[in-house]
């Protein structure tokens, strides 16, 4: 699990988010995606990704589910990134 004991999600409670919303999150200072539901803040796992910023980034801004499930369908992202959960994606 990624250390970021220090780290606040940036939002004060979990919260429901379109796919709108989460386009709004796409630079490296500020990168969110969605995946199986769930989006996450992915901004304090950039530094700590194996495959570097570069193919994270490849999610921020969009549901990144079709390409999570391609590449890290044995990962479990639930606990892995439990602290960068942000809320949940919600229709337009």
């Amino acid at each position: 699990m990624v250390d970021i004991d220090n780290y606040n999600q940036g939002v004060p409670h979990l919260g429901k988010y379109t796919l709108e919303d989460i386009r709004q999150h796409r630079t490296p200072e500020d990168a969110w995606t969605a995946i199986q539901g769930k989006v996450y803040n992915l901004t304090p796992y950039l530094k700590f990704h194996p495959g570097g910023e570069k193919d994270l980034m490849r999610c921020a801004g969009r549901d990144g589910t079709k390409l999570y499930m391609l590449t890290h369908s044995w990962v479990n992202i639930d606990y892995l990134m439990d602290q960068c959960m942000v809320g949940f994606l919600v229709p337009s």
